[in-house]
């Protein structure tokens, strides 16, 4: 069997174009993996500023809440000084108190 020169001419070229469309589908998939590198790339870093900034936030929490403590802690010795301060001024002046309150009720102006 003879190939004429124009079928041949014409395999060939169509051995051409199938040659040039594997290309462009290779250099479109090497272009989707690169871009898919590259999301993921730009996902991560989004990802660890994320994580950098929500620890940060705890941190202050976590501060936020030791000052608390210790201000609850300063006013719970401020205020059992001035209790302490008071129940001995009232033990000091309490029977002075009683005597007064006996001498009024006990004293009538007539």
């Amino acid at each position: 069997m003879v190939i004429s020169s124009s079928s041949s001419h014409g395999i060939h070229t169509l051995l051409e174009a199938e040659k040039a469309a594997s290309e462009i589908v290779e250099q479109a998939r090497a272009y989707r993996i690169e871009h898919l590198k590259e999301a993921r790339k730009m996902a991560t870093e989004d990802i660890n500023a994320l994580q950098t900034r929500k620890n940060e936030e705890l941190a202050n929490i976590q501060k936020q809440g030791a000052d608390q403590s210790e201000l609850t802690k300063t006013i719970q010795a401020d205020t059992g000084d001035k209790l302490a301060a008071i129940t001995a001024q009232f033990g000091k002046n309490k029977q002075d108190a009683i005597n007064k309150l006996v001498l009024a009720v006990t004293t009538a102006e007539l």
